[in-house]
């Protein structure tokens, strides 16, 4: 079955020769006319494309897994650094951080394709690498390789955390660990 022009055209494509190369440098078969596009709908808004379009926010925080463990001192200094490395190194954008002396909170930027457990994975694995090899007494004293607790919080956005969520988060991970019993 062949089809003529007149079959395919609304009024909106012009047909190009493929032969003809001085017509166009690309390797479409038909243009769109801007112009028809633009006056048709005056609904449709056109915006720029940018990679941040395709980018989430989250706000995440982990807690040590010994209470005991505090982040305090050139810890504090350290862990930002090292998030702020690592970060880099997988192309996500670090907002914020917060280093309280139970809890470590952050906010990064990440592509859509990036799934929060992924990340999350990742900078848990990273950071505890650095403190455990930095920090001789934790490694000490935790006997596995993951110097976090066990789950972490992300929430979608770039806001922290209200300091009630981060309470009973807390107390629900101490309570899983066995360390509270309210």
């Amino acid at each position: 079955m062949q089809n003529n022009k007149s079959d395919l055209d609304d009024g909106n494509l012009d047909f190009v020769d493929q032969n003809d190369t001085k017509l166009s440098n690309t390797f479409s078969l038909f243009h769109t006319k801007e112009e028809d596009v633009l006056d048709s709908d005056p609904e449709v808004i056109l915006e720029p494309i940018h990679s941040e379009s395709y980018d989430l926010s989250y706000t995440c925080l982990l807690i040590p897994r010994f209470p005991a463990h505090q982040l305090k001192g050139d810890l504090v200094e350290y862990l930002s650094q090292w998030l702020q490395q690592i970060c880099i190194s997988y192309g996500w954008r670090l907002e914020f951080t917060t280093v309280n002396p139970e809890y470590f909170q952050w906010g990064v930027r990440v592509n859509a394709s990036v799934a929060p457990s992924q990340f999350m994975h990742t900078i848990r694995n990273e950071t505890s690498k650095f403190i455990l090899s930095n920090f001789g007494r934790i490694a000490q004293e935790n006997l596995s390789n993951d110097f976090w607790a066990p789950g972490h919080l992300v929430v979608l956005g770039i806001r922290p955390h209200p300091n009630e969520m981060i309470v009973q988060y807390i107390r629900l991970m101490r309570r899983q660990q066995g360390l509270y019993t309210l």
